[in-house]
């Protein structure tokens, strides 16, 4: 009862003894000739024709309603009666009339309900009429006591509780009429039967915080039962226009000044605070703080700080820290720090830090440290730091330091720092240091590249396959009468780190080098050799810059697993900055060519020989 009205009784109680000396006002003899006109301007020319003034809520009776009437000396009650059509009862005072609702607009329905089983009282079962709109919860003893509007009608009571069967009863209208229901528990299989933690939106953490233990036991109570409004205002949940049902109505429109909890949205949801909703949402819900939907989602969800779907998304979600999807993502996420899909991903999730995909990513994730994907990715991986794919990857990965596939790579790896792929690589790794794939179908490019095997090309400082081509060469030349070369790589390309000296006869020389070669087949035994090598020529005096440059083209014979002998012409050139040479050090190269005197050098080219042996 409003407020207005508990101080009316207390007016009326206070001046009972006045009254009962007077005249009633209620029985006054007034007329009355109005057509169209709004109410309150007839109640205002009846309480001037009587010498009293009328006391009403304005949201029981709209002023601006308009009526017709026409009346010739009746009293004051029965004039009401006409216009109200008996939904009101009046009170007296010394000066005023006041009205007030009819206490036979209403009714009640009141009983306990049972197990019938055991016939204990049941505590916390919902009750409620599926035409009016209005239902309670039984208390610790199993007595409920339900407020129904319509005294003309019958009423049909349904009884709703977790594990239990519901059921309904049929009762006839009364002032007050007891009820007892008796509900049954539902069969279970016990062998079949899986006990989870959580319960819908009910058993969200955040949802906890926000609805009362009634509203959430109500909530899994009727969690079946649920019906099309076409809008909702409230306040806070269980303060609006649907009281304590709000958790079972689907609106069309909704606005909650603080906060809201619905069944369900088919339509546009606004919040000052957060939106609370059971099952699904097919539309645009907006809130200041948070939105929840334990439903699917296809439309918008925009929060202040965080959304959450606990089914599958079809659509776009903003949120200024996170978004949250319990099942499959198929359209947009964009955070300020994190998202997060438990299902499938098909679209794009951005943040500000990380992307969490627990299953298949088709689409993109972009974030601006780390991007995580449970499962496979058909798309692409951009992040700050570094992404991590669990499954096999057909795309790209861009990271400012690490990208990590745990299986196929069949795309592009970037990285600031490293790219890893621990299965097979179809397609490029591009990394200023490091690049690793169990088995290169494709390039690698790098200071340091790493394969088990490789029938790909990798192309860095270092090679290392380990089951590809590493042999150590020592062998002899027209410059250095020792050269020791590592090769490393595969057949298709490996790089070659070189030592040379050439020692004796008065003539020292150095070099150490650095190249590339590749091995071409004849046939099981026969095999040619192309290498290229650029070495830096020591003469005796570090601060001359002396080069050398050798391509040679070596015929291999392969005794067995482990030794090669080989033999074969080089074509070489040197660029000589040293003019004095120290004594014991070699002062000319064969063919020694043409001076530039302009700049005291020496280019010179020659063809030369190699030959030596490789071992491994």
């Amino acid at each position: 009862m409003h407020f207005l009205y508990k101080l009316s009784l207390i007016i009326v109680l206070f001046f009972a003894p006045l009254t009962s000396m007077a005249q009633s006002f209620l029985n006054k003899q007034v007329s009355i000739d109005a057509k169209r006109r709004p109410v309150g301007e007839v109640l205002k020319t009846i309480g001037r024709q009587g010498g009293f003034y009328f006391s009403y809520n304005s949201d029981l009776i709209q002023d601006d309603s308009l009526v017709s009437i026409s009346v010739q000396q009746k009293s004051v009650k029965q004039i009401l009666n006409i216009l109200f059509d008996k939904n009101f009862e009046y009170a007296e005072t010394q000066t005023h009339i006041i009205i007030q609702p009819s206490s036979a607009m209403f009714w009640y329905a009141t009983g306990y309900v049972k197990d019938d089983l055991t016939g204990e009282n049941i505590a916390y079962a919902s009750v409620y009429e599926k035409t009016q709109f209005v239902s309670t919860l039984t208390n610790e003893l199993g007595y409920f006591r339900l407020r129904l509007k319509d005294r003309n009608k019958p009423a049909v009571i349904s009884v709703s509780k977790s594990w239990y069967t519901d059921t309904a009863v049929i009762i006839n209208a009364s002032y007050r009429q007891d009820v007892r229901v008796g509900i049954k528990p539902k069969n279970f299989e016990l062998d079949t039967f899986v006990i989870t933690k959580k319960n819908g939106v009910e058993g969200n953490w955040l949802s906890r915080m926000f609805l009362s233990s009634r509203q959430r036991m109500q909530g899994m109570n009727l969690g079946k039962f649920f019906a099309d409004k076409p809008y909702q205002t409230s306040l806070i949940p269980g303060v609006g226009t649907h009281g304590k049902m709000s958790g079972q109505a689907v609106n069309h429109f909704s606005f909650n000044l603080l906060g809201g909890y619905s069944g369900g949205l088919n339509g546009f949801e606004m919040a000052g605070v957060f939106n609370i909703l059971k099952t699904d949402v097919r539309g645009a819900e907006v809130a200041g703080v948070f939105n929840i939907a334990g439903g699917r989602v296809s439309g918008l969800q925009i929060a202040g700080v965080y959304n959450h779907v606990l089914k599958a998304s079809e659509g776009w979600q903003f949120a200024g820290i996170a978004n949250f999807v319990n099942n499959s993502l198929t359209g947009l996420q964009v955070a300020g720090a994190y998202n997060h899909v438990w299902g499938k991903t098909v679209g794009i999730q951005g943040s500000g830090i990380a992307n969490m995909a627990k299953d298949t990513v088709i689409g993109t994730q972009i974030a601006g440290t780390v991007n995580l994907a449970n499962n496979h990715v058909h798309g692409a991986q951009i992040a700050g730091t570094a992404n991590f794919a669990k499954g096999d990857i057909e795309g790209t990965q861009i990271a400012g330091t690490v990208n990590l596939a745990n299986g196929d790579m069949d795309g592009v790896q970037v990285a600031g720092m490293a790219n890893v792929t621990r299965k097979t690589m179809k397609g490029t790794q591009v990394s200023p240091f490091m690049n690793y794939a169990k088995h290169v179908k494709g390039v690698q490019i790098g200071l340091v590249n790493v394969a088990d095997t490789s029938s790909g090309v990798s192309i860095g400082f270092f090679n290392f396959i380990l089951k590809g081509y590493h042999k150590i060469s020592i062998s002899s030349n027209e410059v250095t009468n020792l050269h020791v070369a590592g090769k490393f790589g595969n057949r298709n390309l490996y790089t070659i780190l070189s030592f040379g000296a050439n020692i004796g006869n008065n003539a020292e020389a150095y070099t150490f080098g650095y190249g590339w070669g590749g091995q071409i087949k004849l046939n099981k035994r026969l095999s040619v050799n192309p290498e290229i090598t650029l070495n830096q020529l020591y003469l005796g005096d570090w601060q001359f810059v002396n080069g050398l440059g050798r391509i040679d083209m070596a015929f291999n014979y392969k005794f067995n697993k482990f030794l090669t002998a080989f033999a074969g012409p080089s074509y070489s050139f040197s660029y000589i900055d040293q003019t004095v040479f120290p004594a014991g050090y070699r002062s000319d190269l064969p063919y020694k060519g043409t001076i530039h005197s302009q700049h005291d050098t020496y280019v010179s080219s020659w063809l030369g020989w190699t030959f030596g042996i490789s071992v491994f």
